[in-house]
């Protein structure tokens, strides 16, 4: 049997299709989420010690520009609500936010008043927003969105070419790469997930996605199977990011930890040295080549 191999504008079509799928998933999925509802589906905000792992990363970012951070510009790619980007806040840098919802721009400023401060947000996706603004940032991050873009390599590229020189660019709270995680780490991740899930109800959903997953069939009118794009490539490559960025930076930095939805299987994983989800900290931007250098008049201020 012969095997037709897709031509380059096929492949750019079934990209676009896909992208165009998560971007529509996570707006159906998050838009009207109240806040009780997305902390219990957000590790990183429900649990302290992961929040922790957050808050010094912030701090080594910031130290690494090596500026007061009232002076330091910092883009927040993929928001949200802004629950995410209080370390932020707490240290008052100027920051720029980029989410695609309305709603959840509205909840970011809210919240960011309540710190006395008013942040510069665009409603737009963040493909759509590196690829028309010559802005450049001292710090670009990225929390908890990466796992949800079907590029994200591509992403970065972008994301990089934005941060200003001798600055930093920081990705948090994606899941490993399925296949290259320790078996008993893969196996402890995935019956943490389906013990946490018996408990939110909502079993003939659970049972329908489950029996796509066991087929390998990923829906595009189905948000469940695309708001959470890495099921559909197997978890995120840490490794090809560090690759990528040590291209641009002087220092990566690759930190894994244990993440799960329950509070007692967090504990439980935590001790016995587990790791399924992990940052990146990139530092010590590189100046850019020639073609590629973005105008100072165009800099966040």
């Amino acid at each position: 049997m012969a095997w037709r191999i897709p031509s380059s504008r096929a492949l750019r079509r079934a990209q676009a299709a896909a992208e165009r799928a998560a971007l529509e998933a996570n707006l159906a999925t998050y838009s009207h989420l109240g806040e009780r509802e997305y902390v219990n589906g957000a590790p990183h905000l429900k649990h302290a010690s992961i929040g922790a792992i957050h808050r010094a990363l912030v701090f080594e970012a910031i130290w690494a520009v090596g500026r007061d951070p009232d002076e330091i510009s910092v883009l927040d790619l993929g928001a949200g609500n802004g629950l995410g980007s209080i370390p932020w806040f707490r240290r008052r840098v100027r920051l720029t936010a980029v989410d695609s919802s309305e709603a959840m721009m509205d909840q970011l400023r809210k919240r960011a008043s309540r710190f006395g401060l008013q942040p510069r947000t665009v409603v737009a996706d963040v493909f759509d927003y590196l690829t028309s603004t010559q802005a450049t940032f001292d710090v670009i991050t990225h929390v908890s969105m990466l796992h949800h873009i079907p590029d994200y390599l591509e992403l970065l590229r972008h994301s990089a070419a934005h941060v200003r020189p001798g600055g930093a660019l920081l990705t948090f709270q994606d899941p490993l790469r399925y296949d290259e995680m320790p078996a008993p780490h893969r196996m402890a991740d995935r019956a943490s997930y389906f013990a946490w899930r018996l408990g939110q109800g909502n079993y003939k959903r659970g049972l329908k996605t489950r029996w796509r997953r066991i087929r390998g069939v990923y829906s595009t009118t189905e948000a469940v199977d695309f708001d959470e794009y890495h099921v559909v490539r197997n978890g995120v490559d840490s490794q090809a990011i560090a690759r990528q960025l040590s291209q641009d930076f002087a220092e990566v930095k690759v930190i894994p930890y244990w993440s799960t939805y329950s509070a007692p299987l967090q504990w439980l994983g935590e001790q016995a040295g587990l790791a399924s989800s992990f940052a990146i900290l990139a530092t010590g931007r590189q100046p850019v080549a020639r073609e590629e250098v973005i105008p100072m008049s165009a800099q966040a201020e």
